[in-house]
């Protein structure tokens, strides 16, 4: 790599800013965009690399593409998108005994610890090495390599999208928000939302004279284990990642919240009017959201109707999942990633599989863009919780990854 560009260091210089994405209510909240995505400007500038930035949602996130700037014009283009917004950290952490600050990051055993260090920060440091380094490389180059960093991918890919409806495309794309300990194919779908129970409020001296909208809830999700199952006999054609319960992809229902809405008192002598269930459902690749709603409507008009009770499903989202539909990119994504394994001494190989969670893939794939899923985060680094960390040779195996698809054959 040429002198002047340490990978590291930049990833600790991103990890100090605090670029969070989160929610207050229902209200999007972002903190240091510009701040991050200035220091990553500068640090391609200075670097030799072009910058082209985007300002989307009237400025509210800022977006880059950086290229090289010799790239070859009649080649096609290739992507690899990553985001600088990170979920919000509480500290301190606690990492081998010693309080650490989660945005004063530190360099221990061959990892950086910190918030964002490897969900997805990580990407940002390492395709940016990887470009510096192809610099001169010119028609040697199989594809035109891009940087995509945009922000919002913590709370539903807004950047993205509004990337995308702004029309930007590209001929091959690689999400490097993925592990780095297989070539994903693939991604969950995903629907978020709430059922609600009315009842009737009152005192809970006089249950008779009341509808108890938690205990009719709680019968409500008892009632829902059969859509559960349902949901779990789905299976995909894609195999599940290393470690997982079953051999491939599968449908997924999971209650992820219980709670009274805003306008119950939570009071022990009060019998609550409406309560509430948060749900997170997960599509196989191949499934239409569509298809998957309906389904659980009718599942839980039945339930409703059994129980006699009044209930409603409110949808918050619904994002399809993806899988590739290139079998020629999707080998040269293996065999560089394979190769790159081989460069580090890593024993074995990368595998191949689909995502149990879901990414930015989809939106590429809706606009009929190949897309597969490659990058820095190995299993167990902690990404959304304390001690959130990096094995800094995941950075330098993607950085090879990266020359071996670019240039394939030609060095």
């Amino acid at each position: 790599m040429p002198e002047g560009f340490d990978m590291v260091s930049f990833l600790l210089e991103l990890v100090r800013i605090p670029s969070e994405s989160g929610y207050q209510g229902n209200t999007i909240v972002r903190r240091n965009y510009t701040e991050i995505v200035a220091l990553i400007e500068k640090t391609a500038v200075e670097n030799g690399l072009t910058v082209e930035r985007v300002e989307l949602l009237n400025g509210d996130i800022p977006s880059l593409v950086i290229g090289l700037p010799d790239a070859p014009r009649n080649k096609p283009s290739m992507a690899f998108v990553t985001h600088y917004d990170v979920v919000p950290a509480k500290g301190p952490w606690v990492v081998d005994g010693q309080q650490m600050d989660p945005y004063e990051p530190i360099v221990r055993d061959g990892k950086v610890y910190g918030r964002g260090a490897a969900d997805d920060k990580s990407a940002i440091a390492a395709v940016m090495a990887g470009l510096v380094s192809l610099k001169g490389a010119g028609e040697k180059l199989r594809y035109a390599p891009f940087l995509v960093i945009t922000g919002d991918e913590e709370v539903g890919g807004t950047g993205v999208k509004a990337l995308l409806e702004q029309g930007y495309r590209w001929d091959r794309v690689v999400i490097v928000d993925s592990g780095s300990e297989y070539v994903s194919v693939g991604a969950s779908g995903v629907v978020h939302g709430w059922i609600k129970v009315r009842g009737k409020s009152g005192h809970a001296g006089y249950p008779h004279e009341t509808r108890n909208a938690v205990e009719d809830l709680l019968k409500l999700l008892w009632e829902l284990r059969e859509y559960k199952a349902l949901r779990h006999g789905k299976l995909s054609k894609l195999p599940s990642p290393p470690g997982s319960p079953v051999p491939q992809v599968w449908g997924r229902f999971t209650v992820t919240v219980v709670k009274l809405p805003e306008t119950e008192p939570e009071k022990h002598n009060r019998v609550p009017g409406e309560a509430w269930a948060g749900f997170d459902m997960r599509l196989i690749p191949e499934e239409r959201v569509e298809d998957a709603l309906h389904e659980l409507y009718a599942y839980f008009s039945s339930a409703v109707s059994k129980l006699g009770i009044s209930a409603k499903v409110e949808v918050i989202t619904g994002q399809p999942g993806w899988y590739a539909k290139n079998e020629l990119f999707v080998r040269e994504v293996i065999e560089a990633a394979r190769k790159a394994y081989r460069d580090m001494g890593f024993r074995g190989e990368p595998s191949v599989a689909a995502e149990l969670g879901g990414n930015d893939g989809t939106y590429f794939d809706l606009y009929g863009m190949d897309v597969v899923a490659f990058g820095t985060i190995r299993e167990g680094t902690n990404i959304h919780s304390e001690g959130e960390f990096v094995y800094i040779e995941d950075l330098e195996m993607f950085k090879r990854f990266m020359v071996n698809i670019l240039l394939g054959d030609s060095r």
